[in-house]
Order: C-alpha cells, then sequence, then structure tokens
C-alpha cells in the first residue's frame, strides 16, 4: 500500500473514531451495569445476571448475583464488581450470594442510621482458613444469617483485608474511574427526554401489517387508536422510535415485531450496526390516576431475549411508583431515571434496569445491555461579544448574539447588571446584534446625547449623581443576554474622546431647575418640577419615551412668572394612544420666548403591575376543548409543550393576530406550557387539560 492510501486509510479511522465519540448509547453513562439506581434498593428475589450499582442503601434478601467475572464492567485491582453501594447495608434475610468469581463495594459498613447493619467482613473464617469471604452483623459469627457470601475466597482477589476491602467509599465520586451517580443521572435524564422528543417514524399497523389510514403514525395517546393483536415492522437500517400512552401500551395483549437483526449473546457491549428500537411511553401520571401504578407489557412474537440489546423502553415522564408485573418476558432496557421502580411477577427482563430506586420482588435480570448509539442532545450555547462606544456624546454598547442552534424569530432580552449584581434595566424583543444606549441615556431627534447615567442639572450646571442608573458606570458592571439560554458578558462606560465627550456638555439652559421628579401615583406618573431662575423664558414640554431614544411631546406647560413650582399627571398606562412598556422615560424640553430649547435630565418608571396589557390571557383554565389567546399586540409565535418538553403544538402566524382559539380536545390530561412571543416580549402559563 503506498503511502498516499495508507495515510487515507489512517485519516478515515480517524473520522470514523472521533463519530464514534460524539454517539453512544443513550444508557452509557451508567457505565453499563445491568442494574443502575440513584437511591435505594431492596433485592428480594430472585437474581441479576449482571453488576449492580446502587447510590443509596440496599436491603438484601434470599438473592443471588451471577455472571462470569470475564464479563465485568467494573474493576478494582482486577477485581470485577458485582455489587457497588455507596450507602449502607440492611442485611434483612437469607444469603445474597455474590457468584462467578465476582466482588463487592460497600461505602459504609459502619452506617450512622439504626435501620442498617453494621458490617463485619470475614475474609478468612473462623478457623482463619481461605473459605468463601463473607458479610455479617457485626455481632454475628462467620455462620451467621442473614449475611452476603462471596462464592470466591481472598486468593481469587488482590486483598488482605488491609489492600482492596469490601468497605471502600473512594470508588464513588466524580474523578476518572470512580463511580459517579448523581452526574450520570443527571445525564440519563437528559438522555430519556431526548429520546422522548424524537420524532415518530415507526406506526403500529394492523394485525395485517397495514397502516391504519386514520393513525398512520404515533404518538399514539388512546387504545381506539390500535387493532387488536397489532403489527410493527421495523427498519433494520435506522433508530426506530415509537412513542404511546401508557394506557395504550397497558392495552396491547399481543403483537408480532418483524425486521429485527439476529441478537446478541449476554453481556455483549460491542455493536456498531444502525438499528434500535426506542419505544417511549409516555402520559404516565395520569395513567396512574385512572389506572393505577402496575403497568403490563403486551406478549411479543419475534422479539427474543438475546434481541433486548436492541430496545429500549422509556419512560421519561414517570416520577411516581411504576410497577412491572405480569407473566411476560420483557427484552429490552427499561429506562425510568426518575422513577421508583417495582420489579413484580416471575417473568425476566433481558436488558438493563436504570431507576430512581428499584424494588426486585420476583424474576431474573439477565445481562443485556443496551447498545445502539444515539448522538448526545446539543447543549443549547450563545456567545456574545460587547464593546462600547461613544457616538454624538451618547453611550452605546454594540453587541453581537451568536449561538450553536437556530435563531430564526429569536429576539434577546438584554438586563443590565451592576457590580453588586442588581438587575438596573432590562431591554426586551431586542435584535440579535445591533446599538443601544447605556440605561439612563437619551439622545436628541438629531442623534445628539442629552442625558446620561450618573448625571443630573442642579442649577444650570450638570454634577455627577447616584441615581437609579449611575451604578452602571462602575468597575464591574456585566450585561446578561438570553436568547433560549443566557451568557453574561463584563461591559465598561465608553471613555470620552476629543470629538465626544459620553456626557454632559456645560451650558445654560432657557431656565434653571432646582429639581425635576417623576413617581408613579395610583397607576398614574406624577411629574413634579421645581425653577430656580428663569430669564426671557417660555414654557416646558413633557416628553415621553417608551425606549429613552425616541420622545413624543405629551403636553405643553406654560412658564408663570414668578411661579416657582410647576407638576403635570401623566396616564401612560391605560392610554390607548400609547403601546404599553415595562418602563417610561421622561424629560423637560425648556423652550426659550426665541424658540431655542434644550432638555432636562431623564427619569424613569417602572410600569410593575399597573399596565394590564403587558400580559397575555389564556383562558379557560383548565379546559376540557380549547385555550383561548387574547394578547394586546400581535402574536408572533405560539407553541404548547408537555411539561416534559415535548412540543405538541406550534403557531408562527402571518398576519396581524392577537386572539385565537387552539383545540385541545385531543391532548392527553396533564399539564402543559403554553409559550406566546409578542411585541412586548415571551409570556408563559401553565395550562391543565383535563
Amino acid at each position: 500500500m503506498s503511502l498516499k492510501y495508507s495515510l487515507l486509510f489512517l485519516l478515515a479511522c480517524y473520522a470514523l473514531s472521533a463519530n464514534k465519540v460524539k454517539a453512544q448509547s443513550p444508557t452509557s453513562a451508567a457505565m453499563n451495569f445491568n442494574v443502575f439506581v440513584k437511591g435505594n434498593a431492596t433485592l428480594s428475589q430472585h437474581e441479576s445476571e449482571g453488576p449492580i450499582a446502587i447510590g443509596g442503601n440496599v436491603t438484601t434478601n434470599q438473592y443471588q448475583i451471577s455472571f462470569d467475572s470475564k464479563l465485568g464492567v467494573y474493576k478494582v485491582n482486577d477485581a470485577s464488581i458485582a455489587l457497588a453501594v455507596r450507602g449502607g447495608v440492611k442485611l434483612n434475610n437469607g444469603s445474597l450470594a455474590i457468584n462467578g468469581n465476582n466482588y463487592i463495594k460497600v461505602g459504609q459498613c459502619a452506617p450512622n442510621d439504626a435501620s442498617l447493619t453494621n458490617l463485619k467482613v470475614w475474609y478468612k473464617d473462623n478457623n482463619n482458613a481461605a473459605s468463601n469471604i463473607r458479610i455479617t452483623s457485626s455481632t454475628g459469627g462467620y455462620d451467621s444469617s442473614p449475611n452476603i457470601n462471596i462464592n470466591a475466597n481472598v486468593n481469587m482477589f488482590t486483598t488482605n483485608g488491609v489492600v482492596n476491602q469490601v468497605c471502600d467509599n473512594t470508588i464513588f465520586g466524580t474523578a476518572s474511574g470512580q463511580i459517579d451517580v448523581d452526574g450520570a443521572f443527571t445525564k440519563l435524564v437528559a438522555r430519556s427526554g431526548q429520546l422522548a422528543g424524537m420524532a415518530d417514524n415507526l406506526p403500529i399497523r394492523d394485525q395485517n401489517g397495514k397502516i391504519k389510514m386514520s393513525a398512520p403514525m404515533g404518538p399514539y395517546l388512546t387504545p381506539s387508536a390500535i387493532d387488536n393483536n397489532p403489527k410493527i415492522i421495523v427498519d433494520p437500517t435506522k433508530i426506530n422510535v415509537l412513542t404511546v400512552s401508557a394506557e395504550v401500551w397497558n392495552s396491547i395483549q399481543n403483537s408480532n415485531i418483524e425486521g429485527i437483526p439476529q441478537g446478541f449473546q449476554a453481556g455483549d457491549k460491542n455493536y456498531t450496526g444502525p438499528f434500535g428500537l426506542i419505544i417511549n411511553i409516555i402520559n404516565y401520571p395520569a395513567f396512574v390516576a385512572s389506572k393505577g401504578n402496575t403497568i403490563r407489557f403486551p406478549q411479543f412474537g419475534g422479539l427474543a431475549s438475546s434481541q433486548g440489546s436492541y430496545v429500549v423502553y422509556n419512560f421519561p415522564d414517570a416520577t411516581e411508583t411504576v410497577t412491572l408485573s405480569g407473566s411476560t418476558e420483557i427484552n429490552g432496557t427499561i429506562l425510568a431515571p426518575k422513577a421508583n421502580l417495582v420489579k413484580e411477577g416471575s417473568n425476566n427482563i433481558n436488558g438493563q434496569v436504570i431507576a430512581n430506586s428499584l424494588m426486585h420482588n420476583g424474576g431474573e435480570i439477565h445481562f443485556f445491555p443496551l447498545l445502539p448509539s444515539i448522538a448526545e442532545p446539543v447543549v443549547k450555547k450563545i456567545s456574545v461579544t460587547a464593546a462600547s462606544q461613544c457616538v454624538k456624546s451618547a453611550p452605546y454598547l454594540t453587541y453581537s448574539v451568536t449561538a450553536n442552534f437556530s435563531t430564526t424569530g429569536e429576539s434577546a432580552k438584554i438586563e443590565w447588571i451592576n457590580s453588586a449584581g442588581k438587575v438596573i434595566h432590562e431591554n426586551n424583543s431586542q435584535p440579535l446584534s445591533g446599538n443601544i444606549l447605556f440605561p439612563g441615556a437619551a439622545v436628541s431627534g438629531e442623534g445628539v446625547g442629552v442625558a446620561w447615567p450618573g448625571w443630573a442639572l442642579q442649577g444650570s450646571k450638570w454634577v455627577k449623581v447616584e441615581d437609579m442608573f449611575s451604578s452602571i458606570l462602575d468597575p464591574g458592571a456585566k450585561i446578561r443576554v438570553t436568547v433560549t439560554t443566557s451568557e453574561t458578558v463584563s461591559i465598561t462606560y465608553p471613555a470620552a474622546t476629543s470629538t465626544c465627550t459620553a456626557g454632559p456638555i456645560s451650558g445654560s439652559l432657557p431656565v434653571t431647575l432646582a429639581s425635576f421628579t417623576a413617581e408613579k401615583a395610583n397607576c398614574n406618573v406624577q411629574l413634579k418640577w421645581k425653577v430656580a431662575d428663569a430669564k426671557d423664558f417660555s414654557h416646558f414640554v413633557v416628553q415621553r419615551s417608551a425606549d429613552a431614544k425616541n420622545y413624543t411631546s405629551v403636553s405643553r406647560v406654560n412658564y408663570v412668572e414668578g411661579n416657582k413650582e410647576y407638576s403635570y399627571m401623566d396616564s401612560p398606562f391605560s392610554s390607548e394612544n400609547n403601546a404599553p412598556s415595562k418602563f417610561f422615560y421622561y424629560r423637560l424640553q425648556q423652550v426659550d420666548l426665541d424658540q431655542t430649547a434644550d432638555y432636562s435630565s431623564v427619569r424613569s418608571v417602572d410600569a410593575g403591575q399597573c399596565d394590564a396589557r403587558l400580559s397575555v390571557d389564556f383562558y379557560p383554565n383548565p379546559t376540557q376543548d380549547e385555550i383561548n389567546v387574547k394578547s394586546f399586540s400581535p402574536i408572533k409565535a405560539m407553541e404548547i409543550i408537555t411539561a416534559e418538553g415535548k412540543r405538541v403544538y406550534q403557531m408562527l402566524p402571518g398576519t396581524s393576530l392577537t386572539d385565537f382559539k387552539v383545540n385541545v380536545q385531543n391532548f392527553a390530561q396533564g399539564l402543559y406550557i403554553v409559550n406566546v412571543v409578542n411585541n412586548e416580549g415571551k409570556h408563559t402559563s401553565k395550562i391543565l387539560k383535563k
């Protein structure tokens, strides 16, 4: 082989290898443990034929863990670990047998919990002979019961009671080589949600293999959508996704599956093929409310135990007890990372069991790890660049937002945060790049700076003051930009240059103001100002703005010679002549007799709860048939998602629609989240479908 083709071959191998790193089994965080439990587990009967890891405590009974140590997935000093317990042990009844030349690890052998057992590890028997390693109560003898019996002696392991002890909590943690239970379940919950969000591509057919025109594709949410004895024909060249409600799954008595490739040997961990079968079992809370916690699996023809490594039964919204009962063999992995799983009945599970807690009361769990690879979900991130600049003596921030996801139709929220971590102002519905004035700044119609944060007119001079915006001038100020997710970056106020001051320019106004205030009063705005001196002066013009950039003249107040105090009451929150805004900004235009004019400093008022137009109405709630949505401004986008984050409705209206109805008759019972985007920003509400 020439050097050229050798190099191409190596590059191709590298590309394939890099690709595999990005795509792996959805249960890879469980490290191929056959049983992986975040909390407590009770092992009653009968056995697991693969290794078990428990993040909490374990209660033992007459049970056995049996598999060849050569198939072990986690080893310490070459000892295959059949049982790893982060917490303590309650020796309840009988003997837990550890077979196959495997070993165990227990994090807390002397727990500070009266419900657990203080343990003694017998590396040799009471005659000091190298017999089976045995774990008993600290007050019991070698032959006492209940116990844990390792059917191998110390000569099988690198241990002497000092090295590689049974009592060892160092195997759990976040470092490389440790079992990170909490971190793993964070990933497993995310993976479960990812699988639930994948689009269905596998129809449930009638018993003759024909697709039903009334229900050509899932999700299948009502039992009436499918026939008796339905057939499923998978595509062996891709990942197949089927979503059913728990009610539908429980209603299927028998089903035939066609097309599943040849299976595996128990404990196999290598597979590079394209096929996998994801069965999402959803709406479990609604099923529990009407049917209880017990769910049965169908009797499948065409799905053998050796093919369980292809299949995952995903319970993404199960957060209470899931009880598996019956005599039907379950061929595939049970992924229920938020549920308390109870395994009843004599039937076996040929796949992994991943749950928040576990009670194994019957049947066996056979060692068939989930093998198909699925790319991990992309964590949405944004990157923000920001730089300040002075333009025509006005302070601006130039910013740009980029993302690793589609931002079509998205807008940005910009929060201004001072060095103490307090949000002092926010700008909603901003473009993803542009220039924006610093809060407290304002410009004239010609774009020249006329107000600045931390400055106020006192007499005829601008002086520095501490107002609601002045802290943005201090070192350590930041902006937080939100486009689905958030990113915070540091900012600085622009420095003055020879041609741009970024602050007030000294000069005299037609009138000298002693004070100027704007305060909310019973959902109106009370403006008051005092005049210290005036000469050849005509009148004031009260001006209002929703963005501190574009001002509208609201009213003229004539100057009366000798009168020092003036006021004006504005009603911006209920006026039909102006759009709603979270903040309103006020300034006084001060006009001389010759019509020359200048501007006062800017005052701002927070709308708070005064303007009902800032909200979006959703009704009725709860609802059975439809949701009415009413918005003050045209609706830009609307979506309805389940509590687990799966979108079930989306609308991007192309007209000036402000109110409409959504038919939800076919939605499953449960809690939904409604998101609406209008000119005022994003509004979210929870709706209960009865």
